[in-house]
């Protein structure tokens, strides 16, 4: 009998010990096989709820502030003075402020990125928040002559970086191809490599590759504008930090100079000792550069020479891009007149 409870008490301590590892994610292999979350989150900005209130009272009977919340959904991290935000859509003086109050302004901290911890885990991303009016006091409708709506717009404008990783393969004959190959290289076209790139509104897509010769390749990808935010770039890398009209201009002239524009750098590359030679078809260098996107996409392609001194493998190749984001989420206040007495 004793045996019989000892053995039920042995298998209850394996089904918690069981449990316990799928939670911490041993018991599926270890830690993730794959460098990035993934998305195409950056900066989700919302305003926090009441503020501004969907309803107020004219005639300077009510005070109220705005705040916007601004969360790191993506997978790079902003640093606060690489953020700026503009309250727009309304005159500040029929709220007793200054157009100053409505300019510029930076969150309370630091955006931490969304990551995964060391057992797997997902972590988010800070949030934090911007205060408007800018240095304090409140927004107090003047007198209306009724009820009267307004439209309360964030314009946030931020700094944010993709990385994206893909492997090309690569062996010591390019065009011979045995079956039993390490890996198998496109020998009469192109070929889809899996990419992975981390969270955030510009992505690297269809990540492909050709052989150009015994000791040549190429490989392209697609920079890829998700959603309906705008972005800018500059070839002088202008950011939030030198202000909100540099980094995501308003003026017709200024937007479009930057408009569209990514920052594109090719890493792993230019410094491996497999490769030599590259060259990539509409940077400003061989690995590196601003380019324009064309109904939001732009692909690049890129040539290298190999070493003729090699054995089979497979390379990783490494795409960052940089860009500044606008966008904005607005509401509707409406000022409700008091009927004089």
């Amino acid at each position: 009998m004793n045996k019989k409870y000892y053995a039920i008490a042995l298998l209850i301590c394996m089904i918690l010990l069981v449990s316990a590892c799928k939670k911490s994610g041993a018991a599926t292999g270890g830690a993730p096989r794959t460098p990035f979350l993934g998305g195409t989150a950056g900066l989700t900005v919302n305003f926090e709820e009441g503020s501004p209130p969907p309803e107020v009272t004219d005639t300077e009977s009510f005070g109220f502030n705005a705040i916007v919340r601004l969360k790191n959904d993506g997978e790079h991290k902003i640093e606060k003075d690489n953020v700026k935000v503009n309250l727009v859509g309304f005159d500040p003086a029929d709220f007793g402020q200054t157009f100053d109050e409505m300019k510029d302004a930076e969150p309370q901290d630091d955006l931490d990125a969304k990551k995964r911890d060391a057992e797997g885990n997902t972590v988010d991303g800070t949030t934090t928040y911007v205060a408007f009016p800018k240095s304090g006091g409140d927004f107090i409708p003047t007198k209306f002559p009724g009820n009267t709506p307004f439209t309360f717009r964030a314009d946030v404008c931020y700094n944010y970086e993709t990385l994206a990783v893909s492997k090309l393969c690569i062996l010591k004959d390019m065009i011979n191809i045995r079956d039993d190959s390490f890996c198998t290289p496109s020998g009469t076209g192109t070929s889809g490599r899996v990419i992975h790139s981390s969270s955030g509104p510009v992505q690297v897509q269809n990540f492909r590759q050709t052989v150009v010769g015994k000791d040549k390749i190429s490989f392209s990808f697609d920079v890829v504008l998700t959603g309906s935010a705008d972005v800018f770039w500059s070839k002088d890398e202008r950011t939030p930090s030198g202000g909100f009209d540099l980094a995501c201009p308003r003026a017709a002239k200024a937007r479009r100079e930057i408009e569209n524009n990514v920052g594109v750098e090719i890493t792993e590359i230019p410094v491996d000792p497999v490769f030599s030679n590259l060259k990539c078809g509409g940077l400003d260098s061989d690995s590196s550069g601003t380019v324009r996107m064309i109904n939001n996409k732009r692909t690049i392609v890129c040539t290298a020479d190999l070493v003729q001194d090699r054995l089979d493998l497979e390379k990783n190749v490494g795409v960052r891009l940089k860009y500044n984001i606008l966008d904005n989420k607005e509401m509707e206040v409406l000022v409700k007149h008091l009927a004089e007495e």
